[in-house]
This record gives structure tokens, C-alpha cells and sequence, in this order.
């Protein structure tokens, strides 16, 4: 898999807001019809399984961040 693209989206993030976060684009998800299937968590990530990639939310040394990864 290779990354395709990185997106900053908002910096001076800490832990407890990264999670927030997290679980704020969680809900996003799953009510834009995603199951539940399609998505995990690893420590401060949200994975988001597609047919040809993966999108990966991540709260890394101070920044929320998306990533989009294709096979």
C-alpha cells in the first residue's frame, strides 16, 4: 500500500481532545452509512477500510491528521 495523501487538519491537539476527535469522526462515519466492519481504532488512529485503500485519522506529536492509502 502507498501513501497517497497527507492532510493537516487542526495542530496544538493533545491527547484527550485527540480522542475527541476520533470518536467525533467516528460518529461522522457511521452516519454518512459506514458499518461499523469497515472501521477499527488502534491507539491514536481511526482506520477506515475501502475496496481499493484506507483512510487513517491520526492524533501523532501534537497534529490531527488524515492520511488516504491505496493498494
Amino acid at each position: 500500500m502507498t501513501r497517497d495523501m497527507v492532510q493537516m487538519l487542526q495542530g496544538n491537539v493533545d491527547a484527550v481532545r485527540g480522542m475527541e476527535l476520533l470518536l467525533q469522526q467516528k460518529r461522522d462515519l457511521e452516519a454518512a452509512g459506514y458499518q461499523e466492519n469497515e472501521m477499527y481504532f488502534l491507539p491514536g488512529m481511526l482506520v477506515l477500510k475501502l475496496e481499493d485503500g484506507e483512510v487513517r485519522w491520526m492524533v501523532f506529536e501534537g497534529e490531527f491528521k488524515m492520511e488516504i492509502w491505496k493498494n
